[in-house]
């Protein structure tokens, strides 16, 4: 809490395992109007929000995609999949312009127990020590895709440092964590 400045966090005092295990929708930005010296006393005509749906086992992603359209249809709003025309648009108090990502996926979850998973686990404990198991990980990753193609299941073994600031500015990653994750990746790619 004190690294990242935080003085109470969402679900608090909800162990963080219990909540990264949950389906969450992020707010990855939203843009409309100016403010600050670009300010212009304006009512600016459209806004725009992108979101990222964070998905867990079970739930399938046309499915969590058609819920926000729900609820954004259930706040009043005429939803349409393209650029609204002047009818729309004169036709409806409200309309909301949705587009979809169709490259999207579903979550996916390899046991610990599999036979695989203990390999993979006695690797990365042979070049690192003893490790922490995190039962889900987080990740905009197509696992699911992958497990597919290669008709497999597949493990994740991250090497960041927990302050990498991932997908931020000043993403980073510390030459230590470069270090240890090289030797890491060797035991894996050398283990029987």
């Amino acid at each position: 809490m004190d690294a990242f400045w935080l003085g109470h966090t969402e679900n608090a005092p909800a162990h963080l395992l219990t909540m990264i295990n949950e389906p969450s929708l992020n707010i990855n930005g939203i843009s409309s109007g100016q403010t600050g010296a670009h300010a212009a006393n304006v009512i600016p005509p459209t806004a725009a929000a992108d979101l990222d749906l964070r998905l867990v086992v079970g739930i399938d992603w046309h499915d969590q995609q058609q819920r926000v359209v729900d609820y954004i249809q259930s706040r009043g709003y005429f939803v349409v999949d393209t650029e609204p025309t002047k009818e729309i648009l004169t036709s409806h108090p409200r309309v909301a312009l949705v587009t979809r990502d169709p490259a999207s996926y579903n979550a996916v979850r390899t046991p610990m127990d599999l036979p695989i998973a203990k390999e993979v686990i006695a690797a990365v404990e042979s070049a690192r020590g003893q490790v922490v198991l995190l039962p889900t990980m987080g990740g905009s990753v197509p696992l699911g895709a992958m497990e597919r193609a290669a008709h497999t299941r597949t493990i994740t073994v991250p090497i960041a440092n927990y302050d990498d600031n991932q997908h931020a500015a000043n993403e980073n990653l510390r030459l230590q964590n470069l270090w240890d994750g090289t030797q890491t990746m060797a035991a894996l790619l050398t283990m029987q």
